[in-house]
């Protein structure tokens, strides 16, 4: 049978032996939360790209637009591509 000796010596090599793991799981949890603040600011990023590039369609199109309405005449949007005379 054990006595107190030999369990606290069976003790003391269990502890050494998941000591290694509960600071890889504690970095593991740091690493974690820092992914995770990278994650929300490239969310935020995106999001913010995402309304950039609504905002300059909007702008592109309104411009097509305009082309189109006031110089339809004298140049049709989109112009047309010609072959490049050679003289």
């Amino acid at each position: 049978m054990l006595d107190q000796q030999d369990l606290q010596a069976i003790k003391a090599i269990i502890q050494g032996e998941t000591e290694p793991i509960k600071k890889d799981i504690a970095q593991m949890k740091a690493d974690i939360e820092q992914l995770k603040n990278e994650v929300s600011d490239m969310k935020e990023d995106i999001a913010q790209l995402k309304e950039d590039t609504e905002i300059t369609r909007d702008v592109t199109n309104s411009i097509g637009e305009w082309i189109d309405f006031y110089f339809k005449e004298d140049r049709p949007y989109p112009i047309p591509e010609e072959p490049r005379k050679i003289s």
